[in-house]
């Protein structure tokens, strides 16, 4: 046993250890919830991105899938700020391709007020 011929020191983290990454934190996550858009709204497109992000993540939740992978942050953002009324309006936001204009295309209207 120590009789105190060894002096002992103990390590302590100066930072907290990272969060976990993974499908387990990436399900998790409700798309930054809290997190400034990527792009400068007003009031009511700020109300639309939040109402858009809650959208995906529904979406997301019901097909088990991380929210960025229906919609990025930016594409909502633009689409909030844009506000299309159309789907050929949509089609011409950036990260909106013609598979998720075809699966996503009406209820993002919808979203909008647009549908």
């Amino acid at each position: 046993m120590l009789r105190g011929d060894v002096s002992l020191q103990l390590k302590v983290p100066s930072e907290p250890p990272p969060k976990p990454r993974g499908a387990r934190a990436a399900r998790s996550s409700t798309g930054g919830k809290g997190k400034p858009p990527p792009l400068p709204l007003d009031e009511e497109a700020l109300q639309r991105f939040e109402s858009l992000k809650a959208w995906r993540a529904e979406v997301a939740r019901e097909h088990n899938l991380p929210a960025y992978i229906v919609f990025h942050d930016a594409s909502l953002a633009e689409m909030a700020r844009e506000c299309p009324r159309s789907i050929d309006a949509l089609a011409g936001i950036s990260g909106v391709g013609s598979k998720k204009l075809e699966a996503y295309g009406e209820q993002i209207l919808r979203v909008l007020g647009g549908g």
